[in-house]
């Protein structure tokens, strides 16, 4: 029963991921907002989501798949969304649930999850054939995020008007037409410097380069091209 309801509650989770995801899509690339401004609603989404996901007759989709089912002993249905608030506190209800295998929102209101039928092999197939499709948008849409987050990071915007203004570069690939769309970034802090090394692609008109950038930054001090190469093919 207990790893049940563990999978019905990632099931749960990553059907809440998506319209979340979404959101942060529809703000950022068509509203034109700022990744740090449409986090939040995203996340209050998803709690949203999250807390009203047994509202059906005690049943989430997770749930569903799981062949499980609420069960409220006060009779009120409305105990099958207000047991979802302690989800609010999620390590703590992690560890409450391991620790006694009932969750805090279950000992409040006063309700049981039971295992109504088995998985039947259309639910099975229903569900693996829902989890790629949310898989696959969770990483399109992440995908794009994370590209556009790095893009708007001061690092970034160095290298790439570093690689524009390049004379060097342009003279291997011509004039840039555009950088690739997703850059690989890493990231270490040593003795009070930071280090940035950012591989991406360079488009131009007489041939294409991928390069790798290396950035440095004093503590308290600004960004600086530190070094580039080309990336091995």
């Amino acid at each position: 029963m207990q790893q049940k309801r563990i999978y019905a509650f990632l099931i749960d989770f990553l059907i809440a991921t998506v319209p979340a995801v979404l959101l942060m899509d529809l703000g950022i690339f068509v509203w034109k907002l700022g990744f740090e401004t449409m986090i939040y609603p995203a996340l209050g989404l998803m709690t949203v989501l999250l807390i009203i996901k047994d509202s059906r007759k005690g049943q989430s989709p997770g749930k569903y798949f799981m062949g499980l089912t609420v069960h409220s002993k006060s009779g009120s249905a409305i105990s099958f969304i207000l047991r979802n608030i302690s989800l609010i506190l999620l390590p703590v209800e992690v560890f409450i649930f391991f620790l006694l295998e009932k969750r805090i929102g279950d000992m409040l209101f006063k309700t049981d999850v039971l295992s109504t039928e088995q998985t039947t092999i259309k639910r099975s197939t229903e569900l693996f054939a829902g989890i790629f499709v949310i898989l696959l948008v969770l990483y399109l849409s992440g995908t794009n995020l994370i590209a556009l987050y790095i893009r708007q990071k001061q690092e970034y915007i160095l290298m790439e008007a570093f690689v524009i203004g390049s004379k060097a570069i342009q003279q291997k690939t011509g004039e840039i037409v555009r950088m690739g769309k997703i850059p690989r970034y890493n990231i270490s802090k040593r003795d009070g410097q930071t280090n940035v090394r950012i591989e991406t692609k360079v488009y131009g008109k007489k041939e294409n380069a991928d390069l790798i950038i290396f950035l440095t930054k004093k503590e308290g001090g600004e960004w600086v091209v530190k070094d580039y190469k080309y990336a091995e093919k």
